[in-house]
């Protein structure tokens, strides 16, 4: 079967129209049409019904049965396409979320080896947009942060490590003052909260639901969490976020939540299913599992 008739078809179903699908891909009409026949004795059944004295076509039951089957090996063959491309640049196209490179950068730099660490090419962004990079094909090695384990169709992931949410302060806040503090005491705080890409933003509505309050938040559209920090720095605010994203920061005070956690931080690696690691991208997934946390207890 060639795959280029597949990669027609599915441009017919979308397109129902053999002039356009021949304009996308720059062949004759007659080329598209003799794909679409070949198909049709390959599987034996009726594809594609051209109905003389109507307007467009129909795609037979069996014709949607494929394109479902093709879609997908389509979106494979172009996976591969990319990885092929990619594996003799030699580059490891790497996720980090920013929160968890603060984690992880420090012991990264002090167990990898200086040849391997130059062959990074890291995405700094939000887990969820870094999932969809993965499962794209446009990065092949991600560390995620969630509130739940991550069970993903398409990727292979592993948990590394689970850590605490906490309350940050300025140190010029009254709160300050207290090392523990309940999460319903901050009822009447003005929070500063995240964008959709971090799941901090989740985890504060599960700590608002748990302990049943709904205090003031504050939303800027701000690019990364440094951001965030300063503005509790300058004590326009506070926020709940990972712990070891606070640990030393001048200015900034973190508060044990008495509570009872409703959710967690865990820490995942992440590949796609189907990629097929080269020798230093499996250096890096292995001393990324077995790192020791920066900052972690």
């Amino acid at each position: 079967m060639n795959t280029r008739d597949l990669q027609y078809f599915t441009a017919v179903v979308e397109k129902k129209n053999y002039t356009q699908v021949a304009g996308q891909f720059g062949v004759a009409q007659p080329t598209v049409t003799q794909a679409i026949q070949r198909l049709e004795r390959e599987f034996g059944a009726q594809l594609v019904d051209v109905a003389r004295g109507r307007r467009g076509m129909r795609i037979t039951r069996a014709g949607q049965l494929l394109y479902q089957a093709a879609d997908r090996i389509n979106n494979q063959l172009d996976l591969a396409q990319k990885s092929i491309a990619q594996a003799a640049r030699g580059d490891i196209r790497f996720g980090l979320p920013p929160i968890i490179g603060k984690i992880y950068v420090p012991g990264l730099v002090k167990n990898c080896p200086p040849d391997l660490l130059s062959c990074l090419r890291i995405t700094d962004q939000g887990s969820g947009e870094l999932m969809r990079l993965l499962k794209d094909g446009q990065i092949d090695i991600a560390v995620l942060g969630s509130i739940a384990p991550i069970n993903e169709p398409g990727l292979f992931v592993d948990r590394v490590a689970q850590r605490p949410f906490t309350v940050v302060v300025s140190e010029d806040n009254p709160l300050a003052k207290k090392k523990r503090v309940a999460f319903s005491d901050l009822a009447n705080e003005r929070f500063i909260n995240y964008s959709d890409q971090y799941v901090h933003r989740a985890a504060f509505d599960a700590y608002c639901d748990a302990a049943r309050v709904r205090p003031e938040v504050t939303l800027y559209p701000l690019p990364n969490i440094s951001w965030i920090k300063e503005l509790v720095r300058q004590n326009l605010g506070i926020s709940l976020i990972v712990l070891d994203a606070v640990k030393d920061e001048p200015g900034i005070v973190s508060l044990t939540l008495t509570d009872v956690a409703p959710v967690s931080f865990f820490i995942s690696v992440a590949t796609r299913e189907g990629y097929v690691l080269s020798e230093d991208e499996q250096m890096l997934v292995n001393a990324l599992k077995h790192l020791e946390l920066f900052g972690v207890d």
